[in-house]
């Protein structure tokens, strides 16, 4: 133990230790995490509702994925013609058994028109291009409900097995 006595032999001493130590820790044959990929579904278009106003749409969801942040997750805007600018939304997305998926948005701002509503695309296999069916439903700031129609929706799943 003379080495340790003089010192650049306690500094080479504790240089040793400080790589074994290191080593014995460090993992070897270490992987990185690659982020698979997840589906997303997109509701866009136009309608017209029951009392006649027209509704614009864009609402983009992530019904899986490997994100805590974002599975289950919708963001987007709803435009009521003639109720003042577009109300962000966030909210949810649900897939139904039959491969169809309904998203439930509610406004980010309290100070809107728009309270909370839900968009259902008919057909479970979209088709490419507007013109999918897309029935909606709006939930005003005054209480009134809303339903309709939009026969021009852009529909679009993508994502594992689509």
């Amino acid at each position: 133990m003379y080495l340790t006595k003089t010192k650049s032999g306690r500094r080479l001493f504790s240089l040793v230790a400080i790589a074994v130590f290191s080593f014995a820790f460090t993992p070897i044959g270490t992987r990185t995490a690659v982020a698979a990929p997840s589906v997303q579904v997109v509701f866009s278009g136009t309608g017209l509702a029951a009392d006649g106003s027209k509704v614009e749409f864009w609402i983009w969801c992530m019904p899986e994925g490997n994100s805590p942040t974002y599975t289950g997750a919708c963001r987007g805007s709803v435009l009521i013609a003639g109720q003042g600018p577009a109300s962000g939304v966030g909210g949810f997305v649900v897939e139904n058994p039959d491969g169809t998926y309904v998203a439930r948005v509610f406004s980010i701002n309290p100070n809107t028109f728009l309270v909370a509503a839900v968009f259902h695309n008919i057909a479970p296999e979209p088709a490419h291009g507007p013109v999918n069916l897309v029935a909606f439903g709006i939930l005003n700031s005054n209480g009134a409900t809303s339903t309709g129609l939009s026969r021009n929706s852009v529909v679009v799943v993508t994502g594992p097995g689509n």
